[in-house]
């Protein structure tokens, strides 16, 4: 997963925290998440979403995660900046590649990533690589935990291979071109779920 180039990181951080706000507020109407939940976001960005999320939820755990390290040092001062200093207990700032998570099994019940996915690949239409990302964010997600997601890419290619890993859609929104869900996966009793369907 490469890093980003100057273009795409100034295009990405410049309305983060509008995205982090409609993202955020999304999930707090539709999505249910756990009091006390482990978090996992992959491809933090500059942090916006993770210190809002934090602020709003005060999980037990969120570990802000990036392949690049400018990234990574700007959600370090993001974070900074919005809690005078101190990050509250249980949030980390980590770089990961979400092609190979540093995470054991089952280590987190919400796992966060928003237009990252599709940068798993060597080209953003190349869905080769994908999957692997999806395996890794199934193995690292606890039984009945939550993949929430936005993409603009592959959107009926990743909808289906959560079909057909037993994932349920909790809830999903088309805004423009780009598609938030979020998919349940099953707990360990469960019967795999049906296809979804869902527009492209």
């Amino acid at each position: 997963m490469p890093e980003m180039n100057r273009f795409a990181r100034f295009f990405v951080n410049r309305s983060a925290a509008r995205r982090a706000k409609g993202r955020y507020r999304w999930i707090r109407e539709h999505v249910p998440v756990p009091e006390g939940a482990a978090c996992l976001e992959i491809g933090c960005g500059n942090g916006e979403f993770c210190a809002r999320f934090v602020a709003g939820y005060r999980p037990a755990r969120y570990v802000a995660t990036d392949v690049d390290p400018f990234q990574l040092d700007e959600a370090n001062r993001t974070l900074r900046r919005r809690f005078s200093g101190n990050f509250p207990p249980g949030v980390g700032v980590e770089k990961a590649d979400m092609l190979a998570l540093p995470f054991p099994e089952r280590s987190f019940d919400v796992v966060l990533t928003f237009v990252a996915l599709h940068h798993a690949g060597p080209a953003h239409r190349d869905f080769t690589r994908v999957p692997l990302a999806l395996s890794q964010i199934d193995r690292v997600l606890r039984p009945g935990g939550c993949l929430i997601y936005a993409e603009i890419l592959h959107k009926d290619a990743i909808r289906r291979w959560l079909a057909d890993h037993g994932y349920s859609i909790v809830e999903i929104e088309h805004r423009f071109r780009v598609e938030s869900v979020a998919a349940r996966k099953p707990s360990a009793s469960s019967e795999p779920a049906k296809p979804v369907a869902g527009p492209g």
